[in-house]
This record gives C-alpha cells, structure tokens and sequence, in this order.
C-alpha cells in the first residue's frame, strides 16, 4: 500500500540540521570530557611512587619516557636521491 507525506520544504531540513549540530556538540563535548578524564587520571599516577603503583598493580615502566625519532624536513627527498 501506498503512503503519502507531506514535506514542508524548508522547515523539514532547519530540525534536521539542529539535530544534526546538537549531535554534533554533544560528541565533542564528550570527547572533550575524555580526554580531560585521561589527563587527570595521568596527573594522578605520575604522583604516586613506585611503591604505590606496584601497590594497585599498574605497570611502572608505563609512565616512563619512551624513545622517540625525530625526522627533519626533508629527509625523504634526500633519502630518495641518494637510489
């Protein structure tokens, strides 16, 4: 069976672009509330001792620095000139 909807144009398309901005808010505001959580949760641990982060069974070599590599600019092209 057949139905018909009656679209107003305009109007339709206002509600779905709010909807569509409040959703949109909301994600970032959740995503904003994530992260601060994290970083408090890290402030927390870098806190305790090695002692106490043994104590509630956190890794302790987890806060401590990791290597990094830095690239300069350019590396790339010089690495492929020198084929």
């Amino acid at each position: 069976m057949a139905t018909a909807e009656y679209h107003s144009g305009y109007a339709g398309h206002t509600g779905d672009f709010v909807h569509a901005l409040a959703e949109r808010f909301a994600s970032v505001g959740a995503a904003f509330a994530k992260r601060h959580r994290h970083a408090q949760t890290l402030r927390a641990l870098e806190s305790l001792s090695r002692d106490e982060l043994k104590d509630i069974g956190y890794p302790v070599d987890a806060l401590e620095a990791k290597p990094v590599i830095e690239i300069k600019a350019g590396v790339m092209t010089t690495l492929l000139s020198m084929r």
